[in-house]
Order: structure tokens, then C-alpha cells, then sequence
């Protein structure tokens, strides 16, 4: 089994290889950034007790509490790395169109 901390280092040596800036935060939370766009992840347990990514999105309603969605278990760090550049490709992209 990898730890939470060999997950956390294995996905921030990936990130690297793809060229974004993972910034390590509270909570076992990653910052992840690109240019000028940016993307937070968190390691944290399903309900069944796995240790996965989650994907960290700012609450769209009234209440302070972030939202997360599922992104993949630990072990598929490779994985995560292509999709949080793609993710944010996409944004950084339409940031550009948008001006």
C-alpha cells in the first residue's frame, strides 16, 4: 500500500514532468497551477475506506464548503497528472477566447 505521502510526492513528480506547479496546501490539499489558471485536489478517503484523489470545486451555492468529485485512487497519480493538464488547457484556452 503507498502512503499518503508517496501518493502526494508521486503525483507532484509527475506534475513536474508535465510542466505544472504543484504547491502543496492544508489539509492535504494540492494547489496545482498553470500560467495563470489553477486547479486544487485533495487526498481523501471514499466511504469505503480507499485513499483517492478528489477533485476541489468552490461552492456554486451559498454555503462556504467546497464541493469534491472523485477523480481517481491512489496509485493512478500518472493518470491524474495528464488530466489536470488537460483540464487546465482547457481553461487557459478559454481564458483566451473569451478576450
Amino acid at each position: 500500500m503507498t502512503t499518503t505521502r508517496e501518493a502526494a510526492k508521486a503525483l507532484c513528480l509527475e506534475l513536474d514532468k508535465l510542466g505544472l506547479k504543484p504547491l502543496p496546501q492544508p489539509n492535504m490539499v494540492i494547489l496545482v497551477r498553470k500560467e495563470t489558471q489553477e486547479q486544487p485536489i485533495r487526498l481523501m478517503r471514499t466511504d469505503a475506506g480507499e485513499w483517492c484523489w478528489w477533485w476541489c470545486w468552490e461552492p456554486y451555492r451559498t454555503d462556504d464548503n467546497w464541493e469534491y468529485e472523485l477523480a481517481v485512487p491512489v496509485g493512478q497519480e500518472q493518470e491524474l497528472a495528464k488530466r489536470l493538464e488537460n483540464v487546465l488547457s482547457l481553461s487557459a484556452l478559454e481564458e483566451k477566447v473569451i478576450r
